[in-house]
């Protein structure tokens, strides 16, 4: 299956529609930028992949933002296997946010020093069409024993570093439970590497 990316040589940009976070204006020296977990389910539509669904978690753990995408283009499969995300979340009333509005959202919160929190982010990031330089990879802090462009996957990691089962539901993929986990993840990671510096130190 071929996914189109949205590019059309000499038609539309690479960069069309998308937005960069912005430095924070004056913030006091003692202020921390924050630090997020971000993750994206996406669907397939007449155009490519696009944006189905947004969540941001904090370092505790606790939702910060969440909100179901409507796609530009129309939907062919909802990818609710991995998405979690069905066409009732579509109906029943709902009113989902276009992509520019989640985009507005989060830029009122998430500045160019942010921390984000993520497994494969750059792919949320494409979806969400917004450029970070801020980020936190889990993919990358902990690589295939193989190398790219092999990735362990976010349920694997959460098994064996976590002892936690993840993406067990059959319907489909949850974001928040995704996200949590990535900031899970990194603490792991920072306890491990604080002890080993103890260790090495005395």
């Amino acid at each position: 299956l071929h996914v189109w990316s949205g590019i059309s040589v000499g038609m539309n940009g690479p960069l069309e529609g998308f937005v960069r976070t912005r430095p924070r204006k004056n913030p006091p020296a003692d202020e921390l930028p924050g630090i997020y977990g971000l993750d994206c389910e996406m669907c397939y539509t007449t155009t490519g992949l696009e944006l189905a669904r947004v969540t941001v978690v904090a370092r505790d753990g606790k939702l910060v933002y969440d909100s179901i995408v409507r796609p530009e283009s129309e939907v062919i499969d909802y990818n609710t296997r991995f998405s979690g995300v069905s066409a009732k979340d579509y109906s029943n009333g709902r009113c989902p946010k276009t992509l520019r509005e989640v985009q507005n959202d989060l830029m009122g919160f998430i500045k160019a020093d942010t921390i984000l929190i993520g497994h494969g982010l750059e792919n949320d990031l494409r979806a969400l069409k917004m450029i970070h330089n801020t980020c936190v990879d889990t993919s990358v802090i902990f690589p295939h024993h193989f190398g790219l462009p092999y990735r362990r996957s976010l349920k694997s990691l959460a098994i064996y570093l976590l002892n936690r089962s993840i993406q067990t539901s059959p319907a489909g993929h949850d974001s928040s439970e995704d996200a949590r986990t990535c900031i899970g993840l990194m603490l792991y990671r920072i306890q491990k590497d604080y002890h080993l510096n103890l260790k090495f130190s005395v």
